[in-house]
Order: structure tokens, then sequence, then C-alpha cells
């Protein structure tokens, strides 16, 4: 009889070992669920917005139209102007700006105005003056303009009178991640 008992004590400390185990295990994929994955889960959201941001920059990182200074990168756009390569010309620029000027570029390409076009700059490079705002990621220069006589300019399709007088004008470089200076604003 005590056999008996033992054996059934036994068989149910077995099955109350079974339950206690998958209870433990139960409460264990709980807090796991409940602490582990958001933990996982901020992992996962850091890596794909790491992953996203080297896709975003590769473009900037690998770009490598441009010189090594502001100055170098004007006279390359200036070459190229005057060898009349607008698409070389526009990879000067910005990414985001360089389709815009291609098609300006172009335009006064078709118009008969590049070379004039590229003679103003020429000529203002001669007279600008370093800006100091300018750092180590975006230098602007700063020149001058004397329009003797008033004048309309059609831009985006809407006509802009320009009255004579001094004008103050800016050209813009920005440091790309790769090393090379861009223009920003001409």
């Amino acid at each position: 009889m005590y056999n008996k008992l033992m054996n059934k004590l036994l068989t149910i400390l077995k099955s109350w070992y079974g339950v206690l185990f998958l209870v433990l295990l139960a409460g264990g994929v709980l807090w796991f669920v409940l602490n582990g994955m958001p933990y996982i889960n901020t992992l996962r959201a850091n890596w794909e917005a790491k992953w996203l941001q080297a896709q975003w920059e590769k473009p900037y990182r690998e770009d490598k139209y441009g010189g090594k200074t502001p100055e170098e990168t004007y006279d390359m756009f200036l070459d190229a102007l005057r060898k009349g390569d607008t698409t070389l010309a526009s990879k000067y620029f910005e990414i985001e700006k360089q389709s815009d000027w291609l098609k300006t570029l172009n335009e006064y390409q078709k118009n008969g105005i590049l070379a004039n076009f590229t003679d103003e700059l020429e000529s203002t490079e001669k007279i600008w003056k370093k800006s100091e705002k300018s750092d180590e990621e975006m230098t602007s220069f700063t020149y001058k303009v004397f329009i003797e006589k008033g004048s309309t300019a059609t831009i985006d399709g809407q006509k802009i009178e320009v009255p004579p007088g001094e004008y103050l004008n800016e050209t813009i470089f920005t440091k790309y991640p790769s090393g090379i200076w861009k223009i920003t604003l001409l």
C-alpha cells in the first residue's frame, strides 16, 4: 500500500512539475514579448534608419564632379561652359539642381547666349569677395553688379522687370561628404 501511495504521489508530482515547467515557460515567453521585443524592434528600426540614411547619402558620397575648393569647382564649371558641354557643366551643381541647370544651360546654348553667360560669370569671379559667413561646409562669395539700363527677364514663364541700379549678388558653394565642393546658388 505504501508503494502504491508513493507511486501515485510521484505521478502527481511529475505532473505538477510539468505544469510548473509550462507555467514558467509561458511566463518567460510573456516576459520576452513584453520586454525583449520592444528592444529587438528598436534595434531593427535603428538598423533600418541607418540603412535608409546610407542609401540617401550614397549619391552625395559618390559624386566626384567638383573641386577641392569652391574656386576650383567654379573654374571647372566655366571650363565646361567654354567647351559648350552643358551636361558636364550642370554636374558641378548640387544633385537636386542639376536637371534644372541642364535645362537652363541647354536653353542658353540653343538661344546662342551661352558664351555671353560664360563671359559674365568669368568677369564676376574677378570681383567677388568671400563672405564672412563662410565656413568649412559652406562658402559664399558676394559681388556687386550695376545695371545701367532696365530690362525684362522671364523666369518660369513670368516676366519680371529689372530696374536700373546696383545689385548685390551671391554665389554659394557647399562641401559634399566626398570632400568636393558643389555650386548651390549662382
